[in-house]
């Protein structure tokens, strides 16, 4: 076992305070009721949002941790699927009520979850159920003025009478669903995730208000630890098409509402790994991978003596199999974290021969991260697919180009390299913005055989497992 000392960042959350300080417009504390504003006020961000972090999940044994997709845990269940739902075409027609474990949504109309509500309610017959899809390029779809201070006026002004808005002038989604915890999630943390909501959203979980988020295509996840039940809860979102964000969002796109990607739960320990972020870089024999972590301890004990390993495996090309016995990975570094330390967790070792990352041959290693207590328990275990390149522009002198032309060229592992790309927007005739990972995946196909090796992502994050698809195929 190598001994270091490190430095480590325990950040203790409550409902009401960070030891960590929040990122500006990040809210938390307890309220009973949204105000009703939150959607028009560009200073607030959130409430009870987590800190934006990698995209990672917990497993329960290192086994189903080396196949690091969210399907192979069993700290992870989806809440896609049937939701109830009902439209209104403003704020003042929608249920005020709905959230509340009384009211009565048996009548209403079925969604699957993800979707875009405008396209879901594209009738046979062509007419519209659920509001009017929007494509507009920069402008945004609700009166406004290309003034300065602008945004002030909000996104409910009176537009002429022949814009889409002036009838449909916010559209509010309403959805409801149940569900249950498995039984050994009982003692940890659990927390909802949307990882794409357009463009604003309330959350209630059992009747109780937890909060509230903007941002449209990153991950918001809440912990709802707090307000779960025994057997059966219900949550209930309550979703606007327009808010002050809305201003931020005003690309060359359909504008289309809606839980649109996946939504799940996650359950982690109360003591974690929060956070995580993998470096790499050549060496004459090799590569050196540097790891650098964040622990989070939400429970009362302090923690001691804790042990952190590292365990690389490799993966084969163009898959998510490991190389070689499962079971013995290329790497495995165990590191005692000091007891006094108080910050990040930065580790680094090497990987001698290693295979590096290209387009052309997108080699990927698989990283698990395994946490255990001073008595040798197993507390968190993460995981993470990574790949081995290094990246530069560089000027380049003309005897040093193959072609014998000086410029400003674009290298990856020493080699130069010539971008061959193509815009990308996350949308489908048949489904909008919601993408399945098989379209995605179908769409890499095209691409490789296009003899593409980058993609612009116009105009936003995508879906997560985009990412993932274009490093294991490589784009």
């Amino acid at each position: 076992m190598k001994r270091i000392t490190l430095n480590l960042f325990f950040c203790c959350l409550t409902m009401g305070a960070f030891a960590q300080q929040p990122l500006g417009g990040f809210l938390y504390g307890t309220e009973a009721e949204p105000k009703g504003t939150e959607w028009e006020a560009p200073e607030k961000l959130s409430l009870n949002k987590e800190q934006p972090r990698a995209y990672f999940f917990s497993f329960a044994d290192v086994e189903s941790a080396r196949r690091v997709q969210p399907e192979a845990s069993s700290y992870w269940q989806s809440l896609n699927g049937t939701w109830k739902f009902h439209w209104a075409p403003n704020p003042d027609e929608r249920p005020k009520a709905f959230y509340e474990t009384q009211f009565d949504v048996a009548a209403w109309d079925d969604i699957t979850v993800p979707s875009c509500w405008n396209v879901v309610g594209i009738q046979k017959d062509g007419s519209l159920k659920y509001g009017v899809p929007i494509y507009c390029n920069q402008p945004v779809i609700f009166k406004h003025t290309k003034v300065v201070g602008d945004w002030k006026g909000g996104v409910m002004r009176e537009p002429n009478k022949d814009w889409t808005t002036y009838k449909y002038r916010n559209e509010v989604g309403s959805y409801r669903r149940t569900f249950r915890i498995p039984e050994d999630w009982r003692e940890r943390e659990v927390y909802i995730n949307f990882d794409g909501v357009n463009s604003f959203f309330y959350l209630w979980i059992n009747g109780k208000y937890v909060g509230f988020s903007k941002n449209s295509r990153n991950t918001a996840s809440f912990n709802i630890s707090d307000y779960l039940v025994k057997g059966e809860n219900m949550v209930a979102v309550e979703v606007y098409r327009n808010s002050d964000g809305s201003f931020l969002e005003a690309q060359d796109m359909y504008r289309l509402p809606g839980i649109f990607r996946d939504t799940y739960l996650t359950s982690t320990s109360k003591v974690e790994l929060r956070d995580m972020k993998i470096n790499t870089d050549l060496t004459a024999g090799g590569a050196s991978v540097e790891v650098n972590a964040m622990l989070r301890n939400l429970g009362a004990k302090a923690v001691k003596g804790y042990s952190l390993t590292y365990s690389v495996y490799q993966n084969k090309l163009y898959s998510d199999e490991i190389v070689g016995q499962v079971g013995k990975p290329v790497v495995s570094e165990t590191f005692v974290l000091d007891k006094d330390a108080s910050r990040n967790v930065s580790t680094r070792f090497e990987i001698a021969g290693a295979r590096l990352w290209s387009a052309e041959e997108p080699n990927r290693y698989t990283l698990v991260a395994e946490l255990k207590d001073k008595k040798g328990k197993t507390i968190d275990i993460v995981s993470s697919y990574f790949g081995i390149c290094k990246v530069e522009i560089r000027d380049t002198e003309a005897k040093d180009d193959e072609f014998g032309l000086k410029g400003r060229y674009f290298y990856v592992n020493n080699k130069p390299v010539k971008l061959k790309g193509v815009n990308r927007q996350e949308i489908n005739p048949n489904s909008g913005n919601s993408i399945t990972h098989e379209q995605m995946e179908e769409e890499i196909m095209i691409m490789k055989r296009g003899n593409i090796n980058h993609v612009r992502n116009s105009h936003y994050s995508c879906d997560p497992y985009w990412y993932y698809l274009c490093d294991k195929y490589g784009i």
